[in-house]
């Protein structure tokens, strides 16, 4: 385990282009970071031979974006960095997080922590406060690491181990989710949903989206698929939540 925060392997997530993204990254980790990469790579020009169509649509009524890919791809090319490098730990970012209040601290804790944790996702939700947790450690007077019966979005920062990073790649043979809705399907990556609360990290909404507002559009089906989508996406969620909460409690007892 890295001995400090500043022993631990920073990859950044970005864009050729995006200058002022990476401007503002290398603000905010100086001085905390010795090791920081950046990772840069283009949205994919064509969509993957390893994309699973018929289920995308099935469940969510419309199809992965380019800039979606992009983004799955850039995530699943820094874990086999880190399994290459044999990196006990990293921290992943996009280019558009913002650190918190006792970010520093809390990362600090985290590595002296004795809980056994693989995936840990800094994310700022208001919405976990009302969702069923447990929590695992304490991490100093205010925060605690939460294990989390619910799928909160966004992989714009977190913490991750060398078995994590196994668990997380194997997962991501086929593609049909993006990356932050996989990272709350434990029946596919055998990963808790950890989360420090209160949060450490948060997005800067000040930058336009990278990945494009395309993936926001409403459900593009016809015919037979249109009609069937109102039953298929029932059925995904009412999946999704009994699942998330099986393997909540599956966990309920570890130490």
């Amino acid at each position: 385990m890295p001995s400090s925060i500043k022993d631990i392997q920073v990859f950044v997530l970005t864009m050729p282009n995006e200058t002022r993204r990476q401007k503002n990254s290398k603000k905010q980790l100086k001085g905390i970071f010795k090791n920081v990469h950046f990772c840069s790579s283009p949205k994919p020009k064509e969509i993957p031979q390893n994309y699973v169509k018929w289920k995308r649509r099935l469940y969510f009524g419309r199809d992965l974006t380019l800039g979606e890919f992009g983004c799955f791809f850039a995530h699943k090319r820094v874990l086999e960095k880190l399994i290459a490098k044999n990196l006990p730990y990293a921290l992943i970012l996009e280019d558009d997080f913002i650190f918190l209040d006792s970010f520093k601290e809390n990362i600090d804790n985290l590595l002296k922590c004795s809980y056994d944790w693989e995936l840990i996702r800094l994310i700022s939700k208001p919405k976990l406060k009302r969702k069923l947790r447990k929590p695992v450690a304490e991490l100093g007077l205010y925060n605690q690491l939460v294990r989390l019966g619910s799928a909160p979005g966004g992989a714009y920062a977190y913490l991750i181990s060398n078995k994590g990073a196994k668990k997380l790649l194997k997962s991501m043979t086929n593609v049909w989710c993006p990356i932050d809705v996989l990272m709350g399907q434990p029946w596919k990556t055998n990963l808790e949903i950890l989360a420090v609360m209160p949060p450490i990290t948060n997005v800067d909404w000040s930058f336009n989206s990278a990945i494009g507002d395309e993936r926001f559009k409403k459900q593009q089906l016809n015919g037979w698929q249109k009609k069937v989508l109102p039953l298929t996406r029932f059925y995904f969620k009412a999946f999704e939540g009994i699942y998330r909460k099986y393997y909540f409690y599956k966990y309920f007892l570890k130490s």
